[in-house]
Protein backbone atom coordinates (compact mmCIF):
# COMPACT_ATOMS: atom_id res chain seq x y z
CA UNK A 1 0.00 0.00 0.00
CA UNK A 2 1.41 3.58 -1.00
CA UNK A 3 2.52 6.08 2.23
CA UNK A 4 0.07 8.70 1.94
CA UNK A 5 1.42 11.50 3.25
CA UNK A 6 0.48 15.60 4.16
CA UNK A 7 1.93 16.17 0.91
CA UNK A 8 -0.94 14.46 -0.99
CA UNK A 9 -3.73 16.77 0.89
CA UNK A 10 -1.58 20.03 -0.06
CA UNK A 11 -1.55 19.19 -3.68
CA UNK A 12 -5.38 18.41 -3.51
CA UNK A 13 -5.89 21.86 -1.51
CA UNK A 14 -3.39 23.97 -3.95
CA UNK A 15 -5.50 22.75 -7.21
CA UNK A 16 -8.80 23.24 -5.78
CA UNK A 17 -8.03 26.50 -4.05
CA UNK A 18 -6.78 28.06 -7.64
CA UNK A 19 -9.13 25.52 -10.17
CA UNK A 20 -5.28 24.77 -11.76
CA UNK A 21 -3.31 21.93 -12.12
CA UNK A 22 -0.92 24.20 -13.70
CA UNK A 23 -1.27 27.49 -11.02
CA UNK A 24 -0.93 24.75 -8.28
CA UNK A 25 2.17 23.37 -9.73
CA UNK A 26 3.50 26.80 -10.37
CA UNK A 27 3.54 27.98 -6.67
CA UNK A 28 4.41 24.64 -5.59
CA UNK A 29 7.59 25.07 -7.63
CA UNK A 30 6.87 21.08 -9.25
CA UNK A 31 5.97 19.87 -12.25
CA UNK A 32 2.34 19.75 -13.18
CA UNK A 33 2.63 15.59 -13.98
CA UNK A 34 3.60 15.63 -9.73
CA UNK A 35 0.55 17.70 -8.56
CA UNK A 36 -1.64 15.42 -11.13
CA UNK A 37 -0.27 11.99 -9.24
CA UNK A 38 -1.17 13.03 -5.91
CA UNK A 39 -3.94 14.38 -6.19
CA UNK A 40 -4.83 10.88 -8.27
CA UNK A 41 -2.95 9.16 -5.24
CA UNK A 42 -5.57 10.75 -2.95
CA UNK A 43 -8.78 10.10 -5.25
CA UNK A 44 -7.55 6.63 -4.84
CA UNK A 45 -7.72 6.02 -1.44
CA UNK A 46 -10.90 8.75 -0.66
CA UNK A 47 -12.85 6.05 -3.35
CA UNK A 48 -13.57 9.00 -5.32
CA UNK A 49 -13.48 11.84 -7.73
CA UNK A 50 -12.70 14.88 -6.14
CA UNK A 51 -12.47 17.12 -8.89
CA UNK A 52 -13.59 17.25 -12.25
CA UNK A 53 -10.79 18.22 -14.70
CA UNK A 54 -11.91 19.88 -17.86
CA UNK A 55 -9.37 21.51 -20.88
CA UNK A 56 -10.04 24.96 -19.41
CA UNK A 57 -10.56 24.66 -15.26
CA UNK A 58 -10.93 22.66 -12.71
CA UNK A 59 -14.31 21.99 -10.48
CA UNK A 60 -14.90 20.35 -7.23
CA UNK A 61 -16.92 16.75 -7.00
CA UNK A 62 -19.47 16.52 -3.98
CA UNK A 63 -16.73 14.86 -2.22
CA UNK A 64 -14.02 17.48 -3.18
CA UNK A 65 -16.09 19.88 -1.79
CA UNK A 66 -16.49 18.19 1.85
CA UNK A 67 -12.39 17.34 1.69
CA UNK A 68 -11.74 21.38 0.72
CA UNK A 69 -13.41 22.15 4.24
CA UNK A 70 -11.52 20.04 6.53
CA UNK A 71 -8.51 21.00 4.35
CA UNK A 72 -8.81 24.61 4.63
CA UNK A 73 -9.27 24.18 8.78
CA UNK A 74 -5.99 22.16 8.27
CA UNK A 75 -3.75 24.68 6.07
CA UNK A 76 -5.13 27.91 8.38
CA UNK A 77 -3.57 26.54 11.09
CA UNK A 78 -0.63 25.82 9.36
CA UNK A 79 -0.67 29.49 8.49
CA UNK A 80 -1.06 30.37 11.95
CA UNK A 81 1.93 28.23 12.58
CA UNK A 82 3.85 30.13 9.81
CA UNK A 83 2.76 33.06 10.96
CA UNK A 84 3.94 32.57 14.48
CA UNK A 85 7.49 31.43 13.78
CA UNK A 86 7.77 33.28 10.63
CA UNK A 87 6.34 36.56 10.80
CA UNK A 88 8.41 38.02 13.36
CA UNK A 89 11.39 39.07 10.86
CA UNK A 90 11.65 42.66 13.62
CA UNK A 91 12.82 40.34 16.83
CA UNK A 92 16.51 40.57 17.68
CA UNK A 93 18.27 37.98 18.93
CA UNK A 94 18.29 33.97 17.76
CA UNK A 95 16.81 31.74 15.41
CA UNK A 96 15.49 28.52 17.09
CA UNK A 97 14.88 25.83 14.56
CA UNK A 98 12.89 23.02 14.68
CA UNK A 99 11.78 19.86 12.65
CA UNK A 100 8.64 18.22 13.06
CA UNK A 101 7.87 14.81 11.67
CA UNK A 102 5.20 15.03 9.32
CA UNK A 103 2.68 12.30 11.40
CA UNK A 104 2.76 14.94 14.37
CA UNK A 105 -1.07 16.20 15.13
CA UNK A 106 -0.88 19.93 13.87
CA UNK A 107 -2.85 20.63 17.25
CA UNK A 108 0.41 19.65 19.19
CA UNK A 109 2.54 21.64 17.10
CA UNK A 110 0.94 24.80 17.23
CA UNK A 111 0.64 24.71 21.36
CA UNK A 112 3.87 23.68 21.52
CA UNK A 113 5.18 26.84 19.76
CA UNK A 114 2.72 29.22 20.84
CA UNK A 115 3.80 28.05 24.53
CA UNK A 116 7.64 28.83 23.20
CA UNK A 117 6.97 32.13 21.94
CA UNK A 118 5.51 33.77 24.48
CA UNK A 119 8.05 32.33 27.00
CA UNK A 120 10.42 33.68 24.56
CA UNK A 121 9.52 36.50 22.00
CA UNK A 122 13.42 37.43 21.77
CA UNK A 123 13.69 34.15 19.81
CA UNK A 124 12.79 33.45 15.98
CA UNK A 125 11.50 29.82 15.23
CA UNK A 126 12.44 28.18 12.64
CA UNK A 127 9.81 25.17 11.33
CA UNK A 128 10.90 21.86 9.25
CA UNK A 129 8.94 19.09 8.26
CA UNK A 130 9.78 16.02 6.90
CA UNK A 131 10.28 12.48 7.87
CA UNK A 132 12.04 11.51 10.77
CA UNK A 133 15.53 10.05 8.65
CA UNK A 134 15.30 13.82 6.54
CA UNK A 135 15.44 15.18 9.90
CA UNK A 136 17.56 13.51 11.97
CA UNK A 137 20.39 14.06 9.14
CA UNK A 138 19.37 17.38 9.50
CA UNK A 139 20.18 17.78 13.38
CA UNK A 140 23.69 15.87 13.08
CA UNK A 141 24.90 18.46 10.85
CA UNK A 142 23.03 21.24 13.40
CA UNK A 143 21.25 22.36 10.43
CA UNK A 144 18.12 22.07 12.86
CA UNK A 145 18.29 22.35 16.77
CA UNK A 146 15.72 20.06 17.73
CA UNK A 147 13.30 17.72 16.67
CA UNK A 148 9.26 16.83 17.55
CA UNK A 149 8.98 13.25 17.05
CA UNK A 150 6.08 10.44 17.48
CA UNK A 151 9.76 8.13 17.47
CA UNK A 152 12.40 7.68 20.22
CA UNK A 153 16.16 8.23 18.66
CA UNK A 154 17.84 4.58 17.48
CA UNK A 155 19.96 2.73 20.40
CA UNK A 156 23.33 3.77 18.41
CA UNK A 157 22.55 7.39 18.27
CA UNK A 158 21.83 7.72 22.08
CA UNK A 159 25.41 8.39 22.85
CA UNK A 160 25.07 11.79 20.81
CA UNK A 161 21.72 12.95 21.23
CA UNK A 162 19.03 13.71 24.16
CA UNK A 163 15.52 13.21 24.52
CA UNK A 164 12.72 14.68 26.56
CA UNK A 165 9.02 13.06 26.55
CA UNK A 166 6.69 16.21 26.00
CA UNK A 167 2.92 14.44 26.24
CA UNK A 168 0.73 11.10 25.23
CA UNK A 169 -1.98 10.50 22.77
CA UNK A 170 -4.80 7.62 23.82
CA UNK A 171 -5.58 5.94 20.81
CA UNK A 172 -9.22 6.17 19.65
CA UNK A 173 -11.80 4.95 17.61
CA UNK A 174 -13.31 8.86 15.92
CA UNK A 175 -16.43 9.13 13.52
CA UNK A 176 -19.20 11.22 13.39
CA UNK A 177 -21.99 10.56 16.12
CA UNK A 178 -24.14 8.46 14.58
CA UNK A 179 -21.77 5.92 13.81
CA UNK A 180 -19.87 6.15 16.93
CA UNK A 181 -23.42 5.31 18.85
CA UNK A 182 -24.09 3.04 16.36
CA UNK A 183 -20.81 1.06 17.49
CA UNK A 184 -21.68 1.78 21.51
CA UNK A 185 -24.92 0.15 21.23
CA UNK A 186 -23.81 -3.34 19.50
CA UNK A 187 -27.63 -3.91 18.98
CA UNK A 188 -27.24 -4.49 14.97
CA UNK A 189 -24.35 -5.75 12.23
CA UNK A 190 -22.40 -2.98 10.87
CA UNK A 191 -20.42 -3.16 7.73
CA UNK A 192 -17.95 -0.48 8.30
CA UNK A 193 -14.22 0.97 6.61
CA UNK A 194 -11.77 1.73 8.92
CA UNK A 195 -8.98 4.51 8.22
CA UNK A 196 -6.24 3.63 10.68
CA UNK A 197 -3.31 5.14 12.05
CA UNK A 198 -0.14 3.73 11.03
CA UNK A 199 1.21 3.70 15.01
CA UNK A 200 5.03 4.28 15.43
CA UNK A 201 5.46 1.44 17.96
CA UNK A 202 4.54 -1.52 15.02
CA UNK A 203 1.25 -2.11 16.92
CA UNK A 204 -1.49 -3.60 14.73
CA UNK A 205 -3.82 -1.03 16.24
CA UNK A 206 -7.17 -2.37 13.91
CA UNK A 207 -6.55 -6.13 14.54
CA UNK A 208 -5.45 -6.18 18.17
CA UNK A 209 -7.96 -3.56 19.61
CA UNK A 210 -10.70 -2.65 17.15
CA UNK A 211 -11.73 -5.07 15.42
CA UNK A 212 -12.83 -7.45 18.50
CA UNK A 213 -15.53 -4.27 19.48
CA UNK A 214 -16.98 -4.31 16.30
CA UNK A 215 -20.14 -6.01 15.88
CA UNK A 216 -20.11 -7.43 12.35
CA UNK A 217 -18.04 -6.49 9.14
CA UNK A 218 -15.00 -4.01 9.01
CA UNK A 219 -13.21 -3.31 6.25
CA UNK A 220 -9.31 -1.62 6.45
CA UNK A 221 -9.45 0.79 3.62
CA UNK A 222 -5.93 2.78 4.83
CA UNK A 223 -3.12 2.57 7.04
CA UNK A 224 -1.05 6.63 7.35
CA UNK A 225 1.00 8.42 9.29
CA UNK A 226 -0.89 11.60 7.60
CA UNK A 227 -3.37 12.71 10.53
CA UNK A 228 -4.63 15.15 9.32
CA UNK A 229 -6.42 13.01 6.02
CA UNK A 230 -7.48 10.88 9.06
CA UNK A 231 -9.29 13.52 10.40
CA UNK A 232 -11.31 14.10 7.30
CA UNK A 233 -12.10 10.39 7.19
CA UNK A 234 -13.18 10.87 10.54
CA UNK A 235 -15.71 13.95 9.57
CA UNK A 236 -16.89 12.03 6.18
CA UNK A 237 -18.97 9.75 7.56
CA UNK A 238 -17.90 6.80 5.57
CA UNK A 239 -16.50 5.32 8.29
CA UNK A 240 -14.04 5.39 11.55
CA UNK A 241 -10.58 6.59 11.61
CA UNK A 242 -8.23 5.23 14.16
CA UNK A 243 -6.18 7.69 15.42
CA UNK A 244 -4.59 10.15 18.81
CA UNK A 245 -7.14 11.67 20.38
CA UNK A 246 -5.03 15.00 19.98
CA UNK A 247 -5.36 14.89 16.31
CA UNK A 248 -9.14 15.79 16.58
CA UNK A 249 -9.27 17.20 19.41
CA UNK A 250 -11.36 20.64 17.83
CA UNK A 251 -13.30 18.48 16.48
CA UNK A 252 -14.70 16.54 19.48
CA UNK A 253 -14.95 20.36 21.34
CA UNK A 254 -17.19 21.41 18.14
CA UNK A 255 -19.06 17.85 18.41
CA UNK A 256 -18.39 16.90 14.73
CA UNK A 257 -16.84 13.67 16.00
CA UNK A 258 -16.80 11.40 18.71
CA UNK A 259 -14.73 8.97 19.92
CA UNK A 260 -14.05 5.71 21.71
CA UNK A 261 -10.93 5.26 24.12
CA UNK A 262 -8.57 2.41 23.29
CA UNK A 263 -7.73 2.09 26.65
CA UNK A 264 -5.90 -1.55 26.61
CA UNK A 265 -3.77 -0.08 23.08
CA UNK A 266 -0.33 1.92 23.96
CA UNK A 267 -0.32 5.56 24.08
CA UNK A 268 1.30 7.12 21.15
CA UNK A 269 4.14 9.10 22.99
CA UNK A 270 5.54 12.62 21.66
CA UNK A 271 9.26 13.23 21.95
CA UNK A 272 11.74 16.02 21.76
CA UNK A 273 14.79 15.37 20.21
CA UNK A 274 18.38 17.57 20.26
CA UNK A 275 22.27 16.97 20.09
CA UNK A 276 23.92 16.36 23.23
CA UNK A 277 26.07 19.31 22.17
CA UNK A 278 23.01 21.36 20.76
CA UNK A 279 23.89 23.93 18.44
CA UNK A 280 21.20 26.11 20.67
CA UNK A 281 22.76 25.76 23.60
CA UNK A 282 26.39 27.02 21.69
CA UNK A 283 23.92 30.56 20.58
CA UNK A 284 22.91 30.91 24.26
CA UNK A 285 18.94 30.02 22.85
CA UNK A 286 16.89 29.10 25.80
CA UNK A 287 16.24 25.00 24.42
CA UNK A 288 14.90 24.38 27.86
CA UNK A 289 11.90 26.63 27.02
CA UNK A 290 10.73 24.67 23.86
CA UNK A 291 9.72 21.70 25.97
CA UNK A 292 8.49 22.67 29.02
Amino acid sequence: MEWLNFRHLYAFWMVARGASFTKAASEMHVAQSAVSAQVAALEEYVGEQLLIRSHRSVELTPAGHRLLGYANSIFEQSRAINTLVRDKEHLAGSVLRVGIVGGVSRNFVYRLLERYQARAPGVRLSVTTGSYGELYEFLRRFEIDAIVSLDLPKKQDLSEVAYRKLGESRMCIVGVPKLIRALRRKRSKLSIEAFSFRHPYEVDVVERYVRPMIHGEMTLRLDTDDIPLLRFFANSGHGVAVLPRVGVLEDLEAGSVEAIELAACPEVMIYGITMVRSRSALVGVDMDGLWE
